[in-house]
């Protein structure tokens, strides 16, 4: 065995003696250094299919992108700071790999590129004699929806549901919002105004004659 290797080329001589004779014969051992190797960050796109690699320059050596998953084609593979085009939507991984003499060290990245969130409507004005009422805004079918108070008075019971139900509505106008998101994608919104009109006075005829 053989311990404490140091970088670069060690030269080892194996002598038999025997009497007055003597043979050897010397090996070399090259001990390479592992590259430093960096891929770059993670990216999330929004329906878009091209990107720009962002991987470390070899300090020594070469280095190589190759495709581990998705569509994408790098259009410089020993380029660091390639072009990626053709994404596929979804995840897309690629791989950094430097190779320097005999040793190699890769390093993984992946571009996920995001669907845009279902546009979102949340549903026709509502003008209403009670405090209470029902929204009626779309199930997203990609993304998650979430409706917010904009203006006036009323409690959401149930943010997050397309159909949530209002409760405590102030007389007037009182705006809601219905906000898909599907991050990093920008959000879909839409707003209804609920319109709560006042109870009329009780109407009173006087007594009969």
């Amino acid at each position: 065995g053989v311990t404490g290797l140091a970088a670069g080329t060690s030269v080892f001589v194996w002598t038999i003696t025997s009497g007055a004779c003597s043979s050897s014969d010397t090996v070399n051992i090259i001990n390479g250094v592992i590259p430093f190797v960096n891929a770059g960050l993670d990216q999330q796109l929004c329906n878009v299919f091209i990107s720009t690699l962002a991987g470390n320059t070899p300090g020594a050596g070469s280095g190589l992108w190759t495709v581990l998953a998705g569509g994408g084609v790098v259009t410089a593979v020993a380029n660091p700071n390639s072009a990626v085009t053709g994404l596929s939507m979804g995840l897309n991984t690629f791989r950094w790999t430097i190779t320097s003499g005999i040793c190699t060290a890769s390093h993984d990245i992946n571009i996920t590129v995001n669907t845009p969130p279902t546009a979102a409507t949340a549903g026709p004005d509502q003008a209403i004699c009670t405090n209470t009422a029902t929204l009626v805004g779309n199930i997203p079918g990609v993304g998650t929806g979430l409706w917010t108070l904009i203006s006036g008075t009323g409690t959401i019971t149930t943010p997050a549901s397309a159909s949530s139900g209002l409760t405590a509505l102030g007389v007037g106008a009182n705006t809601f919002r219905w906000t898909i998101s599907n991050a990093p994608c920008p959000d879909s919104f839409d707003e209804v105004i609920i319109t709560v009109s006042a109870a009329p006075t009780a109407a009173t005829a006087g007594p009969d004659q």
